[in-house]
């Protein structure tokens, strides 16, 4: 069998039925119909990249405080679409006690209020090398990071996944490119790990806390040139992601993936008339989530130019309608990570040989894929 993508640490499941598929309904298939052109679709984060783009982002937005803010967006912001009950365990307080959102909400605003105006990333004169050792400062990073971790979404809000991304509020286009461009150096630049934030021995209504946060981003070869063979052998690649679309783009269209910006899709936030984000969603496109993905790809990528998707890539439920709504596809990538629920189905079939599945083994920490099924 011709081998149209590199090996590098495919596992051999992989590389085979990745080649077949190619050689099946790309332009060595004498079938093949350049005005009725296959396409395939991809998840984005820890999918077709080591990481993912609004995690990164939402490190680098908070450690370095780079809020186009104010303290009462912020608190507006951290509180939507929130469900109000105590936080489930293990989110309580060093002292064992429950914690939840009016309790969190409120610390993280009153330490907000004093960096905010003070710092000079804020618009204060204070050096930010002085600020990171404020106690202020710890607060707020250590508890913006349990919040994220710890909060639950209200099962009766309309847009329940979007507060990380509502703090671009009031950012540009232009502005959120040129953000995304400094997040993305700086993070990939770290070595990935798991970096814990415990806040400090000051007076709050949630007390002291303690969470854990994955920090590192990286390209994947493999990915990226089995999305460089796929166009160049006639099968259109498009993402289709949960994450803010302006950001994934900013990373996908550069690095080493080099993607039409037109090919990504994702999550989409309302303007005012000067372009600012505005904490809404725009709900005149699908919402890029679970079965919401599926119909992004029906409503935005399937027209009568083309067939598929041929090939869908994920790695967790919010991938699972996507890899499993389509008679026309006939593989589906899995990215193994240990995740629970139904993408496990899908892991197993792979596992017992399923020519409809492949599941393909990274190494979070090493930052790339491992010649195996199973992860590190």
């Amino acid at each position: 069998m011709k081998e149209y993508i590199k090996k590098g640490s495919w596992n051999d499941r992989a590389f085979h039925f990745i080649n077949k598929l190619i050689e099946d309904h790309g332009r060595d298939n004498p079938a093949y119909n350049p005005e009725k052109k296959p396409f395939a679709v991809f998840d984005w984060d820890n999918t077709s990249i080591i990481g993912d783009v609004e995690e990164a982002s939402f490190y680098y937005l908070v450690t370095q405080l780079a809020f186009k803010i104010n303290p009462e967006e912020l608190y507006h912001i951290i509180r939507k679409n929130v469900d109000k009950g105590d936080f489930k365990d293990p989110y309580k307080n060093l002292d064992g006690n429950p914690v939840n959102i009016d309790q969190i909400s409120a610390d993280i605003y009153d330490v907000y209020k004093r960096l905010y105006g003070t710092s000079d990333r804020l618009g204060g004169d204070v050096p930010f090398n002085l600020i990171k050792e404020t106690n202020a400062y710890k607060e707020f990073v250590a508890k913006m990071f349990f919040r994220y971790k710890a909060a639950e979404y209200d099962k009766n809000a309309r847009d329940p996944y979007c507060w990380m991304t509502f703090l671009f509020t009031n950012y540009k286009q232009n502005e959120i490119e040129e953000f995304c461009d400094k997040a993305f150096k700086f993070v990939k630049k770290e070595e990935a790990r798991r970096e814990i934030f415990t806040s400090p021995e000051i007076e709050s209504q949630a007390g002291r806390i303690s969470v854990s946060y994955f920090v590192g981003m990286g390209d994947i070869p493999e990915m990226a040139d089995l999305f460089h063979s796929l166009e160049h052998e006639g099968i259109d690649v498009y993402v289709v992601s949960a994450s803010f679309i302006d950001i994934v783009r900013a990373f996908a269209t550069k690095n080493s993936y080099k993607f039409d910006g037109e090919k990504v899709l994702g999550l989409r936030l309302a303007k005012d008339e000067e372009g600012k984000v505005i904490p809404e969603l725009d709900h005149s496109y699908p919402l890029t989530q679970k079965s919401g993905k599926s119909e992004t790809i029906k409503k935005l990528i399937q027209n009568e130019t083309n067939y598929g998707p041929i090939l869908v890539g994920g790695d967790s439920d919010g991938d699972y309608a996507m890899l499993t709504d389509f008679k026309e596809t006939d593989l589906g990538i899995i990215i193994d990570r240990q995740r629970h629920g139904e993408i496990n189905k899908l892991k197993d079939e792979a596992l017992a040989g399923s020519s409809a599945y492949i599941l393909q083994a990274r190494d979070q920490y090493g930052k790339k894929f491992i010649r195996e099924e199973r992860s590190i």
